[in-house]
């Protein structure tokens, strides 16, 4: 089943951020626009996004023994082979990308941290009611 990943995604995201109010997050070009094959690309390369930074954010506050995100990526790489490069590289950008903003954990960077899970959230459900139509 090409969408198992995404929908191992719905549960593996949900948690106490569900209840979150997340950021509004700027996007080159709204879902909507897109159609099929591109709709799908860039819906990955958000989750690959959501990941990094969320994976940054998690061994800042936990340590790096701590996988979770990245172990996840992995398992929708191997799910996704075709888009392995995209993947990578969005979740390279989202790691940079909080690591810019964030050096020590704290209050905020938890709760960023619960944004971006809520955020993958939704991704992983868009794409489940996608492969479920």
């Amino acid at each position: 089943m090409r969408y198992g990943p995404l929908l191992c995604a719905v549960a593996l995201l949900a948690s106490p951020a569900w209840a979150q109010q997340p950021r509004p997050q700027p996007q080159a070009q709204q879902p909507q626009q897109l159609g099929g094959a591109a709709w799908y690309r860039q819906q990955l390369s958000d989750l690959a996004e959501v990941l990094g930074g969320a994976h940054y954010l998690r061994i800042l506050c936990d340590g790096r023994g701590d996988q979770r995100w990245r172990d996840y990526m992995r398992g929708v790489i191997e799910r996704e082979p075709e888009h392995n490069a995209m993947l990578v590289e969005g979740f390279n950008r989202g790691y940079r990308q909080e690591e810019s903003r964030f050096s020590e954990c704290d209050r905020v960077t938890r709760q960023t941290e619960a944004e971006l899970r809520a955020r993958g959230l939704r991704v992983a459900q868009a794409l489940s009611a996608r492969a479920a139509d």
